[in-house]
């Protein structure tokens, strides 16, 4: 059986239910009958429960920032990797079609979650001080407490830009009132608060903590807020640390074990979320009660009608054609990249090699035509291709792999309790190339690259098929589409790598990407929330969105 760290417990809602929909709620929590802060804070136990309540707003299994729903669904609606279906959710269709403003729900309840996981740290750091345990066990707990904070304001910096910066918990209303620091001072923090976790977190976990951060993610996230600082040199820098001692990161051999439940906790894992069949699972929506839900319901999402899922997104046109671009090499067990069999679904045939069925037995003619009165709906503002290589579904976040009956629907008998990595060495390899690439350094970046191509079952790229800067970033591009579709990533690359709205915008429009008609340079960072806006007098609205 699953082991896994659950932090949500009875005594963990004296400050998850102190949080509200964001910090302002806190301060009206006065039912005497509630656990008080004066009572709460007496030993590691207390710390330990609020710790727990810290990570729930960023891992919620539905509303987190990497649940399915809001923070994975909208995020991934971005990019240029799939082609969101209308006539779903119109918070995810506004973010998806950029047709979002200040009063985008799923905006506001991002922002919200991840100012409370912000209050939260703040909290447990300004009361940890006074509590009587061990000095070492503070160490550690104020290390996490900071990488928390620090995450928060990644995710912050990396989407609103510029943010109140809170370092301390509110205690009045009038402490509310908080102006939106410069996107840099946002990057600083994240800097400050990472660099102090790294050096208090362990390198490891043993496996009743699994799942709680380690060193080495809060490493990979210094070194990807250096990346959004165009700060190659200190990029590549902080990379390299986590390809020695202490740290053991490689590629597990099968690319499709990083989706999977067989192969959590990993060599390539640098940082997941951990899922186990505990509380209530039809419960998917009660993200903060004794009985929460630990399941993934990310399948749920994006798995065809068929296999029991809702079905929102489809493959893009340009996905698809980057994946069958190159062949493998002559005599080799699959035809095209070995990533792409992990990540889509399609009528193999149609392509040359022998079908095969998911989902106990379905064809993927099955499959499709129970997803066909949604795909419809695409038409006639995107020309989804059908023709030129075959129909593709998702299979990346699905349950397919496991090739049982409703394996998609989280009612049925066997929802997914598959891990979610929320960065992988693979991400690591290829954002080191990329800061080598930047510094000159060519056969670094050629090395990494290669790491992830060999896994991938395609050759080795060489010197001279890479000789420059631009050969080098256009191929960790390629990479980077291929290696990490679908994993809340393809957005912040677009963004990093065409800062010119003119330039980014022709890029959508040329991939299909639904409302690049509309794009715009607001549309680097979302809006701050109307709701922050009126209850935080000192906020003011990002300039792009004045």
């Amino acid at each position: 059986m699953k082991r896994s760290f659950k932090y949500i417990s009875a005594l963990t809602l004296v400050l998850a239910t102190a949080a509200g929909c964001n910090e302002r709620d806190f301060l009206k929590q006065t039912d005497p009958n509630k656990i008080t802060d004066a009572t709460f804070w007496k030993d590691e136990s207390s710390v330990s429960q609020a710790l727990g309540a810290t990570y729930s707003p960023l891992r919620s299994s539905l509303y987190g920032y990497w649940g399915s729903y809001q923070g994975i669904q909208d995020i991934n609606a971005l990019g240029d990797d799939v082609f969101t279906l209308p006539g779903e959710e119109a918070g995810t269709w506004g973010v998806a079609t950029f047709s979002n403003d200040e009063n985008n729900g799923d905006l506001s309840s991002i922002f919200g979650s991840t100012y409370q996981c912000i209050h939260r740290a703040n909290l447990l750091l300004s009361k940890i001080g006074s509590v009587n345990m061990d000095e070492s066990k503070k160490t550690l707990y104020i290390a996490e407490a900071k990488f928390l904070r620090g995450l928060s304001y990644y995710l912050l910096a990396s989407n609103w830009g510029a943010v109140p910066v809170r370092t301390m918990p509110l205690e009045t209303t009038d402490g509310y009132a908080t102006p939106c620091s410069p996107k840099e001072e946002v990057w600083k923090q994240v800097v400050s608060d990472l660099t102090a976790a790294s050096a208090g977190l362990p390198v490891k976990r043993d496996s009743k903590e699994q799942g709680r951060v380690t060193s080495g993610a809060a490493i990979a996230y210094l070194g990807k807020a250096h990346m959004f600082m165009e700060d190659y040199t200190k990029a590549e820098a902080t990379f390299d640390l986590l390809f020695k001692s202490p740290y053991a990161y490689d590629l597990v051999d099968n690319y499709e074990d990083n989706f999977t439940d067989k192969n959590e906790f990993n060599v390539e894992s640098v940082f997941e979320w951990t899922f186990a069949p505990l509380g209530d699972q039809y419960g998917a929506w009660n993200t903060e009660t004794p009985n929460s839900p630990m399941y993934n319901y990310l399948p749920q999402f994006i798995g065809p009608p068929a296999g029991g899922g809702w079905f929102k997104y489809v493959p893009s046109n340009y996905l698809v054609n980057e994946f069958v671009k190159e062949k493998r090499p002559a005599g080799a067990d699959t035809k095209f990249d070995k990533r792409m069999y992990a990540s889509l679904m399609w009528k193999r045939s149609v392509l040359g090699e022998t079908d095969t069925t998911w989902y106990d037995g379905k064809t993927f003619d099955q499959l499709w035509n129970s997803a066909l009165s949604k795909t419809v709906r695409l038409y006639p503002d995107v020309a989804l291709d059908t023709t030129t290589n075959g129909r593709f579904l998702i299979k990346k976040g699905t349950s397919a792999w496991r090739n049982v009956a409703n394996a998609d629907n989280y009612w049925g008998p066997t929802p997914s309790t598959a891990n979610y990595r929320v960065i992988r060495f693979a991400e690591i390899l290829l954002l080191r190339a990329e800061a080598a690439a930047q510094n000159s350094n060519t056969g670094k970046a050629i090395g990494d690259i290669n790491r992830v191509r060999h896994r991938a079952g395609l050759k080795d790229k060489t010197a001279a098929e890479l000789p420059g800067k631009d050969q080098l970033l256009a191929e960790i591009d390629h990479q980077k589409l291929l290696e990490l579709f679908f994993e809340q990533n393809r957005v912040y690359d677009l963004r990093r790598w065409n800062k010119n709205a003119a330039t980014l915008s022709a890029a959508l429009k040329a991939r299909q990407k639904q409302g690049a008609n509309v794009f715009q340079a607001k549309h680097y960072v979302f809006p701050i929330p109307a709701g922050e806006l009126k209850s935080n007098p000192k906020a003011t609205q990002n300039d792009l969105w004045k």
